[in-house]
């Protein structure tokens, strides 16, 4: 592979925290891919060179603090942010069913690696549609403000 010129660095764009803590990434992950690397054989295909930069990633993740459930959970959201499901979905019921059923083969123990990170992108998908803004009780609190503002005008005549 040829070498690349590297992009010129803005630090105007980033944080300098952000910036520190990719730089400490890198190398940490530079690290970790020469030893994984070292284990492949000679005549490694694209697999084997794929599954050792991922699980070089992963080393790093240890790394810098994130334990292995909080890696499932963020590979998890990247597989689904990268189906783009994330933004063609809408939480549902049919969903919310398969979620609990993997949890409960999760409980049984019987939960596959690939049932795992499908179980860690539907958590991201929930835990992003409760926090979306669509749930957010607002027309209660319109109600509501509608009442204390009517309340208040009622209150302001009475004391004319």
């Amino acid at each position: 592979m040829a070498a690349k010129k590297q992009p010129e660095s803005n630090p105007g764009k980033l944080h300098e925290t952000t910036t520190d803590w990719f730089r400490e990434f890198l190398k940490h992950l530079e690290l970790f891919m020469v030893g994984t690397g070292q284990s492949l054989a000679a005549n490694a295909v694209t697999f084997d060179l794929s599954l050792a930069a991922m699980l070089a990633v992963k080393l790093t993740l240890l790394e810098s603090g994130m334990d292995n459930e909080q890696i499932r959970h963020l590979f998890g959201r990247v597989a689904f942010e990268d189906l783009r499901v994330a933004d063609q979905l809408n939480w549902n019921a049919e969903l919310n069913e398969r979620r609990f059923q993997l949890i409960d083969r999760d409980i049984q123990g019987t939960l596959s690696q690939t049932e795992q990170l499908e179980l860690a992108g539907l958590t991201q998908l929930m835990r992003a549609h409760v926090d979306s803004e669509m749930n957010l009780p607002l027309e209660g609190a319109r109600k509501l403000h509608r009442l204390l503002t009517d309340f208040d005008s009622e209150s302001t005549e009475a004391g004319r």
